[in-house]
């Protein structure tokens, strides 16, 4: 349902005056606060790990507090300082046109990073007590906020694109965050407060041990993107590439949602006995499964349906479209291998492993990327766009996603590697109990 949140509110940005300003000034706007965000996007695994008692869930959200009330104050000084100018114009080097639009979604997306803090960290408290449902209805009932809002300020109201956008998302997001804390109350009251504390306090220390970690993770993903657009504009077809991508990347996410969703659901269930096995059943079964979307996509109709009808690709960007899908069928399986390892790493208070596996993977993808931008890019300009070079003829677009590829696999390598004692020392728990 998130994964569906951006294109209904690019839908509305897009049929406002002047649409290609308005989609590039919300879609910079939005990566800005996102990535101002990410410590509070890494509050739901570590909410789920760590609040196991009531003393812990109460020290843990104190803890998310102060952080909400420091990154408030980063957005204040972003959104109403000459840093924004440094930042827009210096650093992102944006078009002139965009700096106004931008300023003023970053100023209504103000309350977005905190109820975000709020939401995924409550959240965290009911994955963890087996009431996954009710974070299901929140987020369907922010999306049916965020849409209603949408709709009446795009037919009653005379609002840029940016505008709406911005007051839907956030609108949204504090809605859910006091539903989610209306919604845990009950079990803060009852639930967690019979469970007896089963370890040492959690003091600040031990919650950024396992909290900091989880944050550059985050950071280290949101590189990806930047990465992958500078090293398509610098290949043959780079227009069509910098099209095609962000729809490819597209239905990954869609697909790849329920493999990252497997997370929380693996830092819960490993304090159960029988669980690794269980898990691992279960991981083979939907990593195959989801691997069968990219498949579909390539090689029946609704391919077809989706890229020309549903995306709008013009038709010479179709056939790279699907090529691209046959390198991403591996995809699904090893984001869902990556889950299963992530979620060990967390409940083991190991989460600087899951850190040292996406620099690597970072690190692949990178010189991978540099590699195609080299063998793909630069000598196949030189030689006048002949075939003479190693990559010659390939898209830019086959290129990050065979990068994309080999960087999971490093990945899940890596992680692979440091879950294993993590897995002994869980059969051993077990075995005692």
């Amino acid at each position: 349902m998130i994964t569906v949140e951006q294109p209904i509110l690019a839908a509305a940005v897009a049929r406002r005056a002047e649409p290609k300003v308005q989609l590039a000034a919300w879609g910079l706007a939005f990566f800005m606060v996102l990535v101002l965000s990410a410590p509070s996007i890494s509050m739901l695994a570590t909410s789920t790990a760590l609040s196991k008692d009531r003393v812990s869930y109460r020290q843990g959200r104190r803890y998310m507090l102060w952080l909400s009330v420091g990154l408030t104050g980063l957005h204040l000084l972003l959104a109403f300082t000459p840093v924004f100018e440094f930042v827009v114009l210096e650093l992102i080097s944006a078009p002139a046109e965009l700096v106004e639009p931008v300023r003023n979604g970053v100023r209504i997306l103000l309350p977005f990073v905190p109820s975000l803090a709020i939401r995924r960290f409550q959240y965290g408290v009911l994955i963890r007590s087996d009431m996954a449902r009710a974070v299901s209805v929140g987020t369907s009932m922010r999306l049916a906020v965020e849409i209603s809002v949408a709709a009446t300020l795009f037919w009653f109201t005379g609002l840029d694109g940016v505008s709406i956008a911005s007051t839907a998302i956030s609108t949204g997001v504090v809605f859910e965050a006091i539903y989610a804390t209306v919604r845990v109350r009950p079990v803060v009251r009852g639930k967690l407060a019979e469970e007896a504390a089963g370890e040492a306090p959690l003091t600040l220390a031990r919650f950024m041990r396992l909290y900091l970690p989880l944050v550059v993770t985050t950071l280290m993903q949101f590189l990806l993107q930047p990465m992958v657009s500078a090293s398509l504009g610098r290949m043959p077809d780079s227009l069509g590439s910098l099209a095609l991508w962000p729809v490819l990347y597209g239905i990954l996410l869609m697909i790849n949602s329920a493999a990252i969703a497997f997370v929380e659901v693996v830092i819960v269930h490993l304090d159960r006995p029988g669980s690794i096995e269980a898990l691992g059943r279960f991981a083979l079964g939907l990593g195959l499964s989801l691997a069968i979307v990219p498949v579909a996509l390539a090689v029946t109709p609704l391919g077809d349906f989706w890229f020309i009808r549903f995306a709008a690709l013009p038709l010479e960007l179709v056939g790279q479209a699907k090529a691209g899908l046959w390198l991403a069928i591996p995809l699904p399986a090893l984001m869902t291998l990556a889950s299963m390892f992530q979620g060990t790493l967390i409940n083991g208070q190991r989460t600087r492993s899951i850190t040292e596996a996406d620099s690597l993977s970072l690190a692949t993808v990178a010189v991978l990327l540099t590699l195609g931008t080299i063998l793909g890019g630069g000598i196949c300009l030189e030689r006048g766009g002949g075939q003479a070079g190693l990559l010659c003829g390939i898209s830019g677009v086959s290129v990050a996603m065979a990068a994309y590829v080999c960087g999971s696999v490093v990945r899940n390598l890596w992680m692979w590697r440091r879950t294993q004692r993590v897995y002994l020392s869980i059969r051993l728990r077990q075995a005692r109990t």
